[in-house]
């Protein structure tokens, strides 16, 4: 097929619209249409299959619109060909039009990890951000003995594989978090009687020793955040100050986040970490800090302190939060601070918690000013959250519950609502989600509902913990029993 041109095609007496134009048209058609309109002459054809004509389509119909790429793991656009941009820009639209459906659709569904330890329960799970995104990690707890057994998946082969494990029995456990940083070595932090900073040997034949030690910090402490070779933990006294580590080489603290305010043990539920600042979710406030270090206006021993610039207290406490910073095409383009999605259930005053999820956003502050420190007077957020809306999500007494939320903005959770499919009961559970858009009401598709997406259902209390890959597609749910079931929607 010869190459056609802008100008051949400008200057063709059959066909009179200029490139531009048509490209500008095309965009605002259907994935669908745009692969039937090749079918329409050797000039669509020849348009088609245009590398600039799919670069715009992927930026537009993708970017844009903050979808997520299935296998893209950021590669560079300048060096893919016309076609594979065409496929990805499909393959993007296909999962979001199934992700988004109703009643989403499971390409696969595989069971894997049952062990064989009476009252093992799954308490942790996780997808490892980046890395080819094809690896899972669960934590699963086991009473007699009591133990704890750490485990990497490989979830992208057919049936998945540990690659990773290691058994925690001795001591404290004080949990594990994340690298949000696919590019950092650091992988894991677990708390034990120390505080362990773990990687993972990908290569290691043996899963036992995958696990790799790079360093430890002594003392027993709150574990909240990894980013980088960033760590926030928190000790665990009441008032007990938040405190950034640096563990890039030898792990010291760099700050002390404090609040004079709270006199109580004010829980932290969830942090987002950000170039030169820091907000904190507790049980009943919003607070954001300068993590820049300056010397204390009182000399005092240790590192630096550092008090809120800004906070807001909620009227209830919380009982969950989930918290994630929404990806944002216009406003990485603009180099300003993403809207930030908090998801909260809040407690009450009987046994079990609210039976509602409570979406709020926290909005960039319009004054802020990129690359000017944060201050007092250069805030990134307008402190307030905005309430957005409310989800029905009802928990009955004892039943297991998770809430997870991915970065383009999917909400998943475990909830007892059966009304819908099985009548009023007494046991009964549904993994349901929503698109979230921080700018209130939900994300458009070509379904145009406004319903949740319901992806599974049972008829037994099974199932404890969710975990969301929204760039692949992928759903893992955990068991009361240990088990681990994922789906693709890919």
């Amino acid at each position: 097929m010869d190459e056609i041109t802008i100008g051949s095609w400008d200057h063709s007496p059959s066909l009179p619209i200029p490139l531009d134009i048509l490209f500008d048209i095309i965009q605002h058609l259907p994935i669908q249409s745009v692969l039937a309109l090749r079918q329409a002459s050797k000039g669509f054809y020849a348009i088609t299959r245009l590398r600039s004509l799919w670069a715009l389509l992927l930026r537009t119909l993708v970017h844009e619109q903050n979808i997520p790429i299935p296998s893209f793991d950021g590669k560079s656009l300048d060096f893919l060909s016309a076609l594979e941009l065409e496929r990805l820009t499909c393959c993007a639209l296909a999962l979001r039009s199934n992700w988004t459906n109703p009643d989403p659709d499971a390409k696969r569904e595989v069971d894997f990890y049952k062990p064989t330890e009476p009252d093992s329960r799954i308490i942790f799970m996780e997808f490892l951000p980046g890395r080819g995104n094809r690896w899972l990690i669960s934590v699963t707890m086991n009473a007699q003995p009591r133990k704890y057994v750490i485990q990497c998946w490989d979830v992208a082969v057919l049936q998945p594989v540990c690659i990773a494990e290691l058994t925690h029995m001795e001591g404290p456990y004080g949990g594990i978090v994340i690298n949000d940083d696919p590019s950092s070595p650091a992988i894991i932090v677990m708390q034990s009687a120390l505080t362990e900073i773990l990687t993972i040997d990908f290569e290691e034949d043996d899963p036992e020793s995958a696990f790799v030690p790079l360093s430890v910090i002594d003392g027993i402490r709150e574990i909240h955040l990894l980013s980088g070779s960033t760590l926030v933990t928190r000790r665990p006294e009441n008032c007990g100050e938040v405190s950034i580590w640096d563990i890039s080489d030898q792990p010291y603290e760099k700050i002390q986040l404090v609040n004079p305010s709270l006199l109580q043990n004010d829980r932290c539920q969830a942090m987002h970490l950000c170039d030169d600042y820091m907000v904190i979710v507790r049980q009943k406030t919003v607070e954001l800090y300068s993590t820049i270090p300056r010397p204390n206006i009182i000399a005092t021993p240790g590192a630096p302190i550092s008090y809120p610039l800004a906070q807001h207290t909620f009227h209830w406490l919380t009982e969950t939060v989930n918290m994630s910073k929404q990806v944002s095409w216009h406003a990485a383009r603009s180099h300003h601070p993403s809207p930030i999605n908090i998801v909260i259930r809040f407690g009450s005053v009987y046994p079990w918690p609210v039976n509602m999820l409570h979406h709020f956003v926290l909005n960039p502050n319009p004054l802020y000013v990129p690359g000017r420190e944060t201050s007092l007077y250069n805030l990134p957020y307008l402190m307030q959250p905005t309430p957005v809306q409310t989800i029905g999500s009802p928990v009955r007494l004892f039943a297991p519950s998770s809430v997870a939320l991915g970065r383009y903005g999917t909400v998943l959770w475990l909830d007892s609502h059966t009304e819908d499919w099985a009548g009023p009961s007494d046991c009964g559970q549904r993994l349901a989600g929503r698109i979230l858009t921080a700018t209130g009401g939900f994300s458009t598709s070509q379904h145009g509902s406004h319903d949740n997406m319901i992806f599974r259902v049972r008829d037994d209390d099974l199932w404890n913990k969710v975990a969301v890959d929204e760039e692949s597609g992928r759903i893992a749910v955990g068991y009361v029993n240990g088990s681990i079931t994922l789906f693709e929607y890919s």
